[in-house]
């Protein structure tokens, strides 16, 4: 019995020590790393509009920003699925990501903005604007179409939208900067503010 004690503690020493050799040197000041000692996958920079998911049941989606040159722009947004029209405006509500705004990214849809999906038939979803619609500044309006079309139009569901604002439908603004013939409008109606 004490022999096995014996060798028990033995083998727990040996153990103690080889742990404690293991460690990480402890270097009192920071020190340059060449270049060539650096890992690849810590070299490269990170895309500069990635954006990764938060949830386990994420799915990506595209939604529409205006980039430097006022074209629209497209970047990945990842949520919870089911995705819902609801879910893709929320997200459009929400604008850039800091690492966007920093490449000129901007939104034409004003960070109070609230916009809401009605319903959805044969294809046509009814977005409803708020009161921040109305404080759009000239032009403003053709761009906050475009990114609302082309970003719910990103759902195999929905093919044109129809606007609602103070309760009534409107012709809302298209890509020349004519009004729409029609109440619904599709992603041709935006297709020269779209970035080659």
């Amino acid at each position: 019995m004490r022999h096995r004690r014996g060798v028990a503690l033995a083998c727990l020493a040996a153990v103690m020590t080889a742990a404690g050799g293991c460690g990480l040197p402890v270097i009192s000041s920071p020190q340059v790393i060449p270049a060539a000692e650096i890992p690849q996958a810590l070299s490269s920079p990170s895309p500069p509009f990635a954006t990764f998911p938060k949830f386990h049941d994420a799915v990506p989606v595209f939604i529409y920003l205006i980039d430097p040159d006022d074209q629209l722009f497209r970047v990945t947004r990842y949520l919870r699925a089911p995705l819902t029209p609801q879910r893709v405006l929320d997200a459009l509500d929400d604008g850039p990501l800091p690492t966007e705004l920093d490449q000129g990214i901007q939104s034409a849809i004003p960070p109070l903005a609230d916009l809401v999906a009605g319903g959805l038939s044969g294809g046509v979803l009814t977005v409803l604007l708020d009161s921040t619609f109305g404080s759009l500044g000239p032009g403003q309006a053709t761009y906050e179409f475009a990114q609302i079309v082309y970003s719910v139009t990103s759902l195999p569901a929905v093919h044109r939208v129809l606007f609602k604002y103070n309760g009534g439908e409107i012709e809302p603004e298209v890509g020349n900067g004519s009004t729409a013939t029609n109440f619904s409008v599709s992603r041709a109606d935006y297709q020269q503010l779209l970035a080659s």
